[in-house]
């Protein structure tokens, strides 16, 4: 794991006092409520939390993904220094992929059935400026690096042809494949067997090492929490109730709830 968080560092993402609510016929709905999170270069952020707790509306309004009737009414979204929610949508597309990229939970609905991984892969990198000799070699680069036998076999697959596991495998290739200094996983490994996640964390753990990433790691599961974050930020009801290194959340969480998410977690001695 990196190195404790240290307020003396700047961080690379830097959201305050975050506020995202849905409009409806004579009301409005808070899904986020005035929430402060910073991630530094290199850390891991479990932001945990059940089901509809905000997390993922977090990732979305940090990536200027939200849809009506959702949108940020307050608050600031940093990223090296830059307010992402002051920039031109033509600004926004080169820092999604280009500086945070996402891996979605569910890779079948995030990739095109109808283009080849290989060429799905190609395009992140070539849509950020990249040439298509170092496209190509890219494209096997990175099969390897999530451990995709017969690399270059497999870019011509489609995403039908590949297993569950592969397919989050060719995920996590389009997210690295610009070299973004920070990841958002949102749930990467619940639509996946037991084995299939342990695996896929375990090499999402060493890639964030080799190609020293941020990550902020959102789940339902302080199990992968306890296993995977530098610190931990716990969401309840779309306000930010206990943030703290992992360790001491572990140790000595200060807020009920978090007491009862360790509860469900075998071996925290919390049950």
């Amino acid at each position: 794991m990196s190195p404790a968080h240290e307020d003396t560092v700047t961080p690379l993402l830097d959201v305050q006092h975050l506020t995202v609510v849905f409009d409806r016929p004579g009301s409005t709905i808070t899904a986020v409520n005035d929430l402060n999170l910073t991630i530094s270069a290199g850390e891991t952020l479990g932001l945990v939390g059940e089901s509809g707790s905000g997390k993922s509306v977090t990732a979305l309004a940090v990536l200027r993904l939200l849809q009506p009737p959702g949108r940020v009414a307050a608050g600031r979204v940093l990223l090296e220094g830059r307010d992402l929610l002051r920039l031109s949508e033509r600004e926004m597309r080169s820092v999604r992929g280009g500086r945070i990229s996402l891996i979605f939970q569910e890779p079948m609905t995030a990739l095109n059935p109808t283009m080849r991984v290989g060429d799905q892969i190609r395009e992140a990198i070539l849509v950020h400026g990249g040439g298509r000799e170092e496209a190509s070699r890219r494209v096997i680069e990175l099969l390897d690096a999530v451990r995709i036998a017969d690399a270059s076999q497999r870019a011509r697959d489609y995403p039908h042809q590949l297993s569950g596991g592969m397919r989050q495998r060719v995920m996590i290739a389009i997210a690295l494949a610009c070299r973004p200094p920070l990841v958002i996983a949102d749930e990467p490994t619940t639509a996946l067997d037991v084995t299939i996640q342990a695996q896929i964390l375990e090499m999402l753990g060493e890639l964030k090492e080799r190609f020293n990433l941020a990550l902020l790691l959102i789940t339902h599961d302080f199990g992968v929490i306890a296993e995977m974050a530098d610190r931990v930020a716990v969401m309840l009801a779309g306000r930010l109730v206990e943030q703290a290194p992992v360790r001491q959340i572990l140790r000595s969480p200060s807020h009920d709830y978090t007491r009862r998410l360790l509860g469900a977690v075998p071996g925290t001695g919390r049950r």
